[in-house]
């Protein structure tokens, strides 16, 4: 099977440090829907006899190599009373050692080898990545397998690493966006494994041991649990025999239980406030979208660029209006494997919070009656109508271009599309983008924006006692 029907999802549409922050726990990934070009390249996918799937994709370009290996290992996957291990080993296995190096002596050959090195935690899986100079290729494919598969737990580094987790939750409960996107899930979820938050809960890191720890780890971490993909500059056959020898004596196991109901949508629209250490309001609205494996996740991801993150987003210029609500406003949809959300995030005045609110949510219910084409309009008028879909199309086109010269997010989407896709052959999603209609767009705007089920979220300053 070659990449040309390998149709990949990353959602994140930010350009300010205000967005990338609000989008951090929402969209691991970095890029929208894109489909990795074929021509002057070769790729290859296949799947070890334990169960490993693999795909290998050359590119020339620069002298580097991309690998990202993912774990069908997420949020959803802890119970209430494991909330915080996948977060807990993510961290153990990047930072710390295992049955053959200390955690310092893998930093060291990390450096050594010019590497750059990370990992993340979402609600559906665990990717740990690293980039570096094509001729460590047989580092970075020792190194690892080691880390993943070798990983060595003591008492004293989880304590240690548990103080770090501990401080990441306070650093999330004080950034505005994050907090808020946190409380969405926790409400527009409630009920399904999505609910619970990615960093975890601070009574269980507290109380988590190294037996617990190593139990989570030896069920999930077995290769016909995990995808790995790898971008770059080598020599496609003898990268292949490489992965082959490197991985292939990892033994399968039995597959822990990932199937999990659909979320479903609110049967009405909930409204919660809270206060915090800010000098502005923050207005947050979320609602249910298709998950991951939808046909409308392609109208939806136009919608997204009509209505709030494209060039001249409708909800903004609704919002601004003469009134002037609003200081911005914003909208992502990220797809998940069993269920979709969209969030609107907009920061204003205080004072504005109640007449905001009143005009986003009003605006959500028009969107299944605008008009998103010039090819809405007759005759003359169309020459002076903004043509709204065709910009957005034209958007996501250029961001497609744009992340196909990122090796590390052409691996990251690739390996996430081997663990979460279930459609044999999805079609080009360009293709899909193109055929998008305006009369698409209202439809699903009916569908999922229009209904009033909707979770939201004001944050007002603290009051001065």
């Amino acid at each position: 099977m070659s990449l040309k029907n390998l149709y990949l999802k990353i959602s994140r549409r930010t350009t300010t440090k205000d967005r990338a922050a609000a989008l951090s726990l929402i969209c691991l990934l970095l890029l929208p829907f894109h489909s990795y070009p074929q021509e002057k390249k070769r790729d290859n996918l296949f799947e070890l006899e334990n169960g490993l799937k693999v795909f290998l994709a050359e590119k020339h370009t620069l002298p580097l190599i991309h690998f990202v290996f993912a774990v069908n290992l997420g949020t959803k996957d802890e119970s209430e009373e494991e909330s915080g291990l996948v977060h807990i080993l993510e961290h153990l296995i990047l930072f710390r050692g295992t049955q053959f190096r200390s955690g310092d002596e893998i930093s060291q050959d990390i450096r050594k080898h010019g590497a750059y090195f990370n990992a993340h935690t979402s609600r559906d899986l665990s990717f740990f990545e690293i980039s570096l100079p094509s001729e460590y290729t047989n580092f970075a494919l020792n190194n690892q397998k080691e880390i993943l598969f070798n990983l060595k737990i003591t008492q004293e580094e989880l304590d240690e690493e548990k103080k770090v987790i501990l401080e990441e939750i306070s650093q999330v409960e004080d950034d505005p966006y994050k907090y808020a996107t946190s409380l969405i899930y926790q409400n527009l979820f409630r009920g399904h494994p999505y609910q619970k938050p990615v960093f975890g809960k601070r009574d269980v890191i507290e109380a988590a041991t190294v037996e617990q720890l190593e139990k989570f780890h030896h069920k999930y971490f077995i290769p016909n649990n995990c995808a790995l993909t790898i971008v770059g500059d080598f020599d496609l056959e003898e990268l292949a025999e490489k992965v082959k020898a490197t991985f292939g004596d990892l033994k399968k196991e039995a597959l822990p239980e990932h199937e999990f109901e659909k979320a479903l949508p609110l049967k009405d629209t909930e409204e919660f406030q809270s206060e915090m250490d800010v000098n502005q309001a923050y207005l947050v609205i979320g609602l249910l979208g298709p998950d991951y494996n939808h046909d409308d996740q392609y109208g939806l991801d136009v919608l997204t660029e009509v209505l709030g993150s494209g060039v001249t987003p409708m909800l903004f210029a609704r919002l601004q209006g003469r009134r002037e609500l609003v200081h911005s406003a914003f909208m992502s949809y990220s797809a998940l494997k069993y269920g979709g959300i969209f969030i609107i995030y907009i920061t204003l005045d205080p004072k504005n919070i109640s007449a905001a609110k009143r005009e986003a949510i009003q605006f959500l219910k028009d969107t299944r009656q605008e008009d998103y084409s010039k090819d809405d309009f007759i005759g003359g008028e169309q020459f002076y109508r903004p043509d709204y879909l065709q910009s957005a199309q034209n958007q996501i086109k250029f961001k497609i271009h744009q992340s196909q010269e990122k090796g590390l997010a052409v691996a990251a989407s690739a390996t996430m599309f081997m663990l979460l896709n279930e459609i044999p052959e999805r079609g080009s999603y360009l293709e899909h983008i193109e055929k998008t209609s305006s009369s698409d767009l209202r439809k699903i705007a009916g569908d999922y924006l229009a209904k009033n089920r909707y979770v939201i979220l004001s944050i007002l300053p603290k009051k001065e006692k």
